[in-house]
């Protein structure tokens, strides 16, 4: 059997109550039994079980994987053959033990099982609460994640989630560092790595996705390389026509651009990606009122589309609907509240409607899911002062004065606000 997804199962084991859980690896051709996290007691007192804790790092890698829109078929949590697998065993007591799972899972998805383990640990530095978890594999004992944050136990679970996710599928977690957190670097490291890694299901996928970066970056003609190998490697994959759409584009061959995201269209007419690739193209080309059709259609496929929801306002705007352009923001947070672009393009519609204590709430949560984003920093410093709250608006205007003293650029839609923060923070007593 194929398994194209990580399946996770959690089995009573005997004699001591301990839970397993399996993922299967669709890249690595490998499967994993991993014990319940430890944790230590500040978690429990919060809530966060051995159990809890390891379900929720289970549950981040299964909200990024849905929030993907990459080519590749995501995958998802829950298999039903294993599971179906699962409940037709039977023992005298009525309990599995390891050896039966490993010898189960071995059956069923015909791999070899690594075991891995984890813990959960915490310090204090500074005046400062950090967490950290670290996951290792064994045989060898290599250490597979080792994160720290101060951002409490769900930033934990956020940065060990899209770390783990770099080991079960870097090519979902290189679309994701590039198009939920804008991180070109991850995600060009993840896509080399992929390239390099001898998977050949694997690399059209990470061609596709580095033609993407490279067409952001204006490098039409290598974006446009990237994307003819991997049509070279599958004729029969339907990503390149999206990813040639956008290498066109790049290169102003906008006619042509559009003639390749019609060609998606009609061979994955029922692909999400089909439709914000098109309505990308039109858009290009000034054809507003279509290129809204096609967003509207892309999101009619898929409610979850950040980017369909983040440019369709973005047009509305531009062509003076902002009403529209607002609505279109309020269904995008109240659809899928985690993404933390939706929340600040909210904040950001709501203060230039004149509701800057309103964005206040967008800010801080864009800022909570991703709180080294520098963008978010800025905007949330300069709500945070305009609420006089001038404690917190000043700390994170210090975060910002070091990183823009680093040579951080800063965006020129936030640059005036920067650079107002940054001068108030220098006058400060």
């Amino acid at each position: 059997m194929v398994v194209k997804a990580i399946a996770v199962v959690f089995i009573t084991v005997v004699p001591a109550v301990l839970a397993t859980v399996v993922v299967s690896n669709a890249i690595r051709d490998t499967g994993v039994v991993m014990s319940y996290l430890r944790v230590p007691q500040s978690f429990e007192v919060m809530g966060y079980s051995s159990e809890a804790a390891t379900q929720q790092l289970l549950d981040e890698i299964s909200i990024l994987n849905k929030s993907s829109t990459a080519a590749k078929p995501k995958t998802q949590i829950g298999d039903a053959h294993l599971l179906e697998a699962l409940s037709s065993i039977e023992t005298p007591t009525g309990n599995l033990d390891l050896k039966s799972v490993q010898s189960l899972i071995q059956r069923v998805l015909g791999k070899t099982l690594i075991q891995i383990s984890g813990e959960i640990t915490t310090r204090r530095e500074d005046g400062r609460d950090l967490t950290r978890l670290r996951l290792r594999q064994t045989p060898g004992r290599e250490t597979l994640i080792d994160v720290e944050t101060s951002q409490g136990p769900d930033g934990l679970f956020r940065r060990a989630a899209l770390n783990l996710l770099e080991h079960i599928d870097p090519e979902i977690a290189a679309g994701i560092y590039w198009r939920e957190y804008r991180d070109e670097e991850n995600a060009m490291r993840l896509t080399a790595i992929a390239l390099a890694g001898g998977y050949p299901d694997a690399e059209k996928y990470a061609l596709n996705l580095k033609s993407f970066i490279l067409a952001s970056r204006g490098q039409a003609a290598e974006a446009l390389a990237a994307s003819d190998r991997a049509r070279a490697m599958d004729p029969a994959f339907v990503g390149p026509e999206y990813s040639r759409t956008l290498a066109l584009l790049a290169g102003r061959r906008f006619d042509e651009a559009l003639a390749a995201a019609r060609t998606g269209v009609e061979r994955a007419p029922g692909s999400v990606n089909s439709f914000t690739t098109l309505g990308f193209a039109l858009r290009a080309l000034n054809q507003n009122d279509e290129s809204i059709e096609a967003f509207k259609e892309a999101l009619r496929l898929d409610r979850s589309n950040v980017a369909a929801y983040r440019v369709l306002a973005n047009i509305y705007s531009s062509v003076g609907r902002s009403k529209e352009a607002s609505e279109t923001l309020f269904t995008g947070v109240a659809t899928v509240p985690r993404s933390a672009f939706l929340q600040f393009d909210y904040g950001e519609d709501l203060r230039k409607n004149g509701r800057p204590h309103d964005a206040v709430g967008p800010f801080r949560k864009a800022y909570g899911l991703q709180p080294d984003n520098l963008v978010f920093v800025i905007a949330l410093a300069d709500a945070e002062l305009s609420e006089g709250r001038d404690a917190e608006a000043f700390r994170l205007a210090s975060i910002v004065k070091t990183r823009v003293s680093n040579g951080e650029k800063v965006a020129p839609n936030l640059k005036a606000r920067s650079d107002a923060m940054i001068a108030r923070l220098g006058n400060t007593p």
